[in-house]
């Protein structure tokens, strides 16, 4: 895997400022530690840097590539899964490759296929290609969002990395706060594309395309989960079987590598199926790896060292706890360079340097959870019909009784559960799945940003969702939530924690669940075969009792997180107290100390679980402190990129 990084002064093509580009591209070399290149159009005002992961063609895939004439550049962070049949394509088309890269393969199509090559791939990428003899340039991203990519436009002058941390690298990119993605990450605990936490820094949302041609710059959807189209008339058996078939060629397809191979394995279904196939194709021995948690209710270390056991691979083991977690808090939001409050970035990243002692790659199970309907959330969106039409007195008792009910540190403690279920009561359904899985209510903030920031706040919360859903006709409730979930949260949140969390420690993660094979069959399933009355996940489940024992497949679900209740109130508590202080609140000038104060106490007395606010606060102010970014004077305005995102 890789790091990219560009500069292109289009308008007054004065040459690239070459020691800037080399310091910004070494920003990046977590990504891509192995080896670097660059490339230099002084002519054009273009030039590329490049950071190498090396795993596919170890001696001669070293980027930039050219094709035959060099007059087409490329350099890609990714991995093209069907290669060896694009190869044999493009050879018969008289095309000649200089090395044994993937990511040629991507030249060769463009000059075959044009802009249209990247529905030519089968991959996690993203890329920017110079066309020299068109003037062109030309971004992409893989459909689901797997691999990053952040642009800005400033001064007539392009630049784009695949972390924010290059492009602040760059003298020419401001750092100031964008009050507005602030005001969206207090609610989703991310910050939903295309915009980002450093103002007039975007990025290029997933399956989407951008050129820069003749001073014109346009943005262009090439992919889109296809729930707006009919259901699929298959039966259930049918249904698992295809599943079954798409999910074996997607393993197999992210097991070529010139390096060895490993599986992130949990215990839950997703993983176990990864590293089951895993074992059943590998002609070698399989490594897996897992975490466990010294609170029982977190660990399921013991379950994946059974499976791992039957399934005969090398099973290597680690646990994470309060200490470990104190020593990765500084440097979480380096990974992220932007506030991202999923507390399980710190057990991946955790985990992720564990595995990079041994293995280059890992196969993980990323993906179902937001496809097939595996979250709790999903059937409990049935029952919040039941507490609409409960008698007004009713409601209130079990307000009263929720509001008294002492906090927890056992995972999803029944107290909490039903306190968020209840902050999602009496909303429209696509705003309640995020209440539920976000942190701050609208009142809230209203209680947490100081008057002067709410002031120069300028879009609603929620009209990134409206955004989503206002180009796509989507019938169903279900498909309507998944759509959402895969938009905002798999690619703003899941993916990026996986990428940041592997990346830096030199470690390619690969899901096979994510292959747009996958998603579009599952796209098209009936919505029974997805969420079964209260069944989540219900196809994948039936595909897996085919292959994984019943302590598995029968086990309640759980997530990958971590005890933050019983962390925030002891281990964490010194740092909580520092950022949530009266003195820093206030010389930082944007939140209220009183609202903060409540929360803190609330939480520390036992009174209220505030773990999801709390940790979303102290995620920001770690941030902050890091990256220390100005704060807007005036109210932001739409800049000029900004109307080309919403335009096309």
């Amino acid at each position: 895997m890789c790091g990219i990084i560009g500069i292109y002064h289009y308008n007054s093509k004065e040459p690239a400022n070459r020691l800037a580009l080399e310091k910004a591209t070494t920003v990046l070399e977590h990504r891509g530690p192995d080896e670097f290149g660059y490339f230099f159009d002084n002519q054009n005002g273009l030039a590329f840097g490049h950071r190498r992961l090396s795993i596919i063609d170890l001696s001669t895939g070293k980027q930039p590539l050219y094709n035959e004439d060099g007059s087409i550049v490329l350099v890609c962070n990714g991995e093209i899964y069907n290669f060896p049949e694009l190869y044999d394509k493009l050879t018969s088309f008289g095309h000649r490759f200089k090395t044994k890269s993937d990511n040629e393969a991507i030249i060769h199509l463009y000059e075959t296929y044009g802009l249209d090559c990247v529905n030519h791939l089968n991959g996690m990428f993203a890329f920017a290609m110079w066309d020299s003899n068109k003037k062109q340039l030309f971004l992409a991203r893989d459909r689901m969002g797997v691999k990053p990519l952040y642009f800005a436009l400033q001064n007539n002058s392009f630049y784009f990395a695949s972390e924010i941390k290059g492009l602040l690298a760059l003298p020419e990119i401001k750092r100031e706060l964008n009050l507005d993605a602030l005001n969206k990450y207090l609610t989703y605990e991310n910050i939903p594309s295309p915009h980002s936490i450093i103002k007039n820094i975007y990025k290029l949302e997933a399956g989407q395309i951008l050129t820069l041609h003749n001073g014109q710059i346009r943005t262009e959807k090439y992919w889109d989960l296809p729930l707006d189209e009919p259901k699929l008339n298959i039966s259930e058996e049918e249904a698992s079987e295809e599943l079954e078939r798409l999910f074996a060629k997607a393993v197999q397809r992210r097991l070529l590598s010139d390096v060895p191979v490993g599986v992130f394995l949990s215990g839950g279904i997703d993983s176990s199926l990864v590293a089951k196939f895993v074992s059943d194709i590998a002609p070698d021995k399989v490594k897996t790896f897992s975490i466990g948690f010294h609170e029982k209710s977190f660990d399921e270390s013991k379950i994946a060292m059974r499976f791992a056991k039957e399934i005969g691979s090398e099973h290597n083991q680690n646990m994470f706890d309060s200490k470990e977690c104190l020593k990765l808090i500084p440097n979480i939001c380096n990974l992220v360079d932007e506030p991202l409050s999923d507390a399980s970035i710190l057990p991946t990243y955790f985990l992720s340097h564990f595995a990079s002692r041994q293995v280059k790659v890992c196969l993980g199970g990323d993906g179902p959870d937001e496809l097939l309907a595996g979250y709790q959330i999903f059937p409990v969106h049935k029952l919040i019909g039941l507490y609409d039409v409960l008698p007004r007195e009713l409601k209130k008792l079990i307000m009263h009784t929720a509001r008294n009910m002492p906090a927890r540190e056992t995972y999803l403690s029944v107290p909490f559960a039903l306190k968020q279920f209840l902050r999602g009561a009496g909303i429209s359904s696509e705003i309640r799945l995020f209440i539920w899985i976000g942190a701050y209510l609208e009142n809230e903030k209203k209680l947490l940003l100081n008057k002067d920031i709410q002031s120069k706040i300028q879009t609603n919360t929620f009209d990134v969702i409206g955004n989503y859903l206002s180009n796509r006709f989507i019938p169903g409730e279900t498909d309507r939530l998944l759509y959402l979930i895969s938009k905002i949260y798999l690619s703003d949140d899941i993916l990026v924690k996986v990428d940041r969390a592997s990346m830096a420690t030199g470690l390619e993660v690969r899901a096979p669940f994510l292959d747009y094979t996958i998603q579009e069959f599952a796209a098209r399933l009936p919505y029974e075969y997805k969420l079964s009355r209260i069944i989540t996940k219900y196809i994948l489940k039936k595909m897996a009792s085919k292959h994984l024992p019943r302590y598995i497949t029968h086990k309640k679900k759980q997530g990958f997180a971590i005890p933050m209740t019983k962390w925030l109130k002891h281990e964490l508590k010194d740092i909580l107290l520092h950022y949530t202080s009266k003195e820093y609140i206030e010389n930082q000038g944007i939140f209220q100390h009183d609202f903060i104060s409540t929360l803190v106490q609330n939480h520390l007395s036992e009174k209220w679980d505030n773990k999801k606010l709390l940790w979303n606060l102290l995620v920001f102010q770690l941030w902050y402190d890091q990256y220390k970014p100005a704060i807007p004077n005036e109210s932001s305005t739409t800049s000029g990129t900004s109307k080309i995102l919403s335009a096309n």
